[in-house]
């Protein structure tokens, strides 16, 4: 991906289905975009709403997922779509929305990415846009850790850790060459058990089951068709995650990512200490 042209699609397409967490339905359609666009979204249920950037800036939200939008409009869990971006190397698509979350589809990123390879990936001929470092940049928060190491290739190092006999320590790398589409877009979101009535009391995951959602208890897993897609999924769904979060950069990312930890709350903080990075670059690496 380092060092290659900027990306759209070749012609729009559409995907439908609930929402993970409003369970409400929603058309979600990808539509070509010039360069230097970017990622854009539109609720088109709304008359008259202007396009929600998807930047950082924008983030209203990180509660069990990333929420984006301008004024009163929402647009929520939008880390699974534009991950499925990341992973194609999309640069500028406008999206387009009939309700205020995208469908969950098997709760992965995998819906997406078919729908977007489908309508064809388009060379803009001109550079792509990406945000490097010249010395590390590192967040921490408890035993968060996000850290950005200067290169000219693109890596991350991800790794979560539960005391729960089912997960407990994954590890995985993804860099420049690996497949996305194989590797990364099938992993799906879970939670726990005993997570499940407290999502309900805070109005979450009205749209999740067994279909579109690992539930894990602490002896084994809820779900029967199948089992694991990975026998690491877990860590998997958390790159896919992150992978999402970063595309609110605005920019591909150059170099050595490591993280540790990580959830929609610590990728954004990160995401917001590199760009005072871009603002004034620090003389030591900073660490909050």
């Amino acid at each position: 991906m380092v060092n290659a042209s900027q990306k759209t699609i070749q012609e729009e397409v559409s995907v439908q289905g609930i929402g993970l967490h409003t369970g409400r339905k929603c058309r979600i359609t990808f539509k070509p975009a010039p360069a230097n666009a970017g990622i854009t979204f539109i609720r088109t249920d709304i008359p008259g709403q202007h396009p929600i950037k998807a930047i950082v800036e924008n983030v209203q939200d990180v509660v069990r997922g990333t929420t984006i939008g301008a004024g009163d409009t929402r647009v929520y869990t939008i880390e699974h779509t534009l991950s499925a971006l990341f992973g194609l190397g999309i640069d500028n698509c406008v999206i387009e929305l009939d309700d205020n979350e995208p469908p969950v589809g098997d709760g992965s990123s995998k819906l997406f990415v078919e729908a977007l390879r489908n309508a064809g990936i388009k060379d803009l001929n001109l550079p792509k846009k990406y945000f490097s470092v010249i010395q590390p940049v590192e967040y921490s928060s408890n035993q968060s850790l996000i850290r950005l190491e200067p290169g000219e290739g693109f890596q991350i190092d991800i790794e979560v850790n539960y005391t729960h006999p089912i997960i407990k320590d994954q590890r995985i790398t993804f860099k420049d060459g690996d497949d996305y589409a194989a590797l990364v877009s099938p992993a799906r979101t879970y939670c726990f058990d005993f997570e499940i009535e407290a999502l309900k009391k805070q109005g979450l995951a009205k749209g999740g089951s067994l279909d579109n959602a690992i539930v894990v208890g602490h002896s084994g897993i809820y779900n029967d068709n199948g089992g694991l897609r990975f026998k690491d999924e877990f860590v998997r769904h958390k790159l896919l995650d992150l992978m999402g979060d970063l595309m609110l950069l605005g920019q591909f990312l150059k170099g050595k990512l490591i993280a540790k930890r990580c959830g929609h709350g610590h990728n954004i903080k990160f995401l917001k200490l590199l760009r005072a990075q871009a603002e004034s670059i620090p003389a030591t690496p900073q660490t909050f």
